[in-house]
């Protein structure tokens, strides 16, 4: 029996799902997160990531250490054409890297055509036309993008809490950041540059500033609607570079978890592309890598079936 995997890494956790030929997922398993932005080449976390995350998966279906897959796809945040650090160990016929946008694109459409928004620790668009040509809008990082992500809401909530502190506008949002991470906004700063707040738990204040925004307070509401018309702007560039004037969109990540982002999000997208259709995904990222890794080895995609 022929056996597929597909790994979406992501800057939150690592997902594994392993599929048979038959198109069963016999045993799925996270980890932890396992980008590389900002590391060099020493670096083993998406290494150990994906190896920690498949292994899990792998005593899950109680299958030896030494099978070998006949095709694996791995999907990895902020992915630019070869991992950073270290390669991950991986005994498969084919093995191939890709953008994590990839993947969740191949999963929400099942391969169809349609546009993929990923907003969770950090933001990125994919489209697939009809022709089966790809576009990618966003995922420039957590300093030249993230628009429509946690990061990028927790990154502005502090923007505005530093300039309460400097005495400009004042904000309810400089007390919540205060109390959440237990110092100033201006320490918050200081430690987030020197890596003591990594940016996981920077995006992990976004929450707390969707409640505020659900409550009214000014500045949160006008950066979770700057945030979600950015969002709407990077899904309307997707939609007019793959031609598709009315397109099936899916939105994933945790942050499109939160009703009061989706709702924002919505609002955004209904002012920007009014003819896009909210789809629910197909199947998960995972899903979606394991699709191509189907099609990389030339076998045909069946439907997946989760055991």
């Amino acid at each position: 029996m022929r056996l597929f995997a597909g790994i979406d890494v992501g800057q939150s956790a690592t997902k594994a799902a392993i599929v048979d030929e038959a198109g069963e997922a016999i045993a799925r398993a996270s980890g932890a997160p396992g980008d590389e932005l900002g590391l060099g080449s020493a670096s083993t976390r998406l290494r150990e990531a994906v190896e920690g995350a498949l292994a899990g998966a792998m005593r899950r279906a109680r299958l030896p250490a030494s099978t070998r897959f006949e095709s694996v796809v791995v999907g990895i945040s902020g992915y630019e054409g070869n991992p950073r650090g270290r390669r991950p160990r991986i005994r498969a016929r084919r093995l191939r890297y890709t953008h994590d946008a990839e993947i969740a694109l191949a999963g929400a459409h099942a391969g169809g055509p349609g546009i993929v928004a990923i907003a969770g620790t950090g933001s990125v668009v994919r489209a697939r036309a009809r022709d089966g040509s790809e576009v990618r809008v966003g995922g420039h990082g957590y300093l030249f993008g993230d628009g429509g992500s946690a990061f990028g809401l927790a990154r502005d909530a502090l923007r505005a809490a530093v300039a309460a502190e400097d005495g400009r506008r004042e904000t309810a949002l400089r007390g919540a950041l205060e109390r959440h991470f237990g110092r100033a906004a201006s320490a918050c700063v200081r430690a987030f540059y020197s890596g003591a707040i990594a940016r996981s738990e920077l995006a992990a204040f976004a929450p707390l500033l969707l409640a505020h925004a659900r409550r009214g307070e000014r500045a949160a509401r006008e950066i979770l609607r700057a945030h979600a018309l950015a969002l709407a702007e990077e899904i309307r560039a997707a939609a007019r570079l793959a031609r598709l004037r009315s397109p099936d969109l899916a939105v994933l990540g945790g942050l499109a978890e939160n009703a009061t982002f989706e709702r924002a999000l919505h609002a955004a997208v209904r002012e920007t592309l009014p003819g896009a259709r909210y789809r629910a995904p197909i199947y998960d990222a995972a899903l979606g890598a394991v699709l191509l890794a189907f099609l990389q080895a030339g076998v045909r995609v069946p439907e997946f079936v989760e055991r």
